[in-house]
């Protein structure tokens, strides 16, 4: 069972503390929105949580993050200034934020698109989601992909939970989104350091 960013799980599985976990990529890659979905689904989950969308000028192609907050106690300072775990959707992300990691931090990153790795993680964990994405024929299921990767690699959330937000954010394409979420959880892979 994964530790929490400040503390450490109850036996239940429940969050104990606080998670400060950053979303880095580009815009156009869902990077707000997974983010969005994540902090709905704590608080679906009883917990609390605060999202900070961040974004270049560009409509897309220019840098893009979300930081999420989740804690099981009210959350009074909402900022993140080292987060707990970092998801870098690109490599221009990983650039820009990896050193903002906290020490003892954790990172997913789609390995297909990040290739050097600029913090010294605990743990890291890779999917390639942008190919996986590609193979579903719909490039814009990559942020859903790293959603799944993210529950089987940190959980946090509900699995379950997790899932019914993303089905209710995107009813229509709820067959391709399971599909995406599935296989993210199949196919994330700690890469030893």
């Amino acid at each position: 069972m994964p530790r929490a960013g400040t503390g450490g799980f109850q036996e239940s599985g429940v969050v104990e503390v606080r998670w400060d976990i950053r979303w880095a990529g580009f815009g156009g890659q869902g990077v707000i929105r997974a983010g969005e979905i994540l902090g709905r689904a704590a608080v679906k989950q009883g917990l609390d949580s605060a999202m900070r969308p961040m974004y270049g000028p560009e409509k897309t192609g220019g840098w893009s993050r979300a930081d999420v907050v989740i804690s099981d106690q009210p959350i009074i300072f909402p900022l993140i200034v080292r987060p707990d775990i970092l998801v870098a959707m690109s490599q221009d992300g990983m650039n820009r934020d990896g050193s903002s990691l906290k020490k003892d931090g954790m990172l997913l990153i789609d390995g297909e698109l990040i290739k050097d790795i600029k913090c010294y993680p605990s743990k890291i964990y890779s999917i390639d989601a942008t190919s996986i994405a590609d193979s579903l024929g719909r490039r814009i299921v990559a942020n859903i992909v790293m959603l799944g990767a993210f529950v089987k690699a940190f959980g946090i959330v509900n699995e379950d939970i997790l899932l019914q937000t993303i089905i209710e954010t995107f009813p229509r394409a709820a067959e391709l989104n399971k599909t995406a979420f599935r296989l993210g959880m199949e196919n994330v892979k700690e890469v030893k350091i």
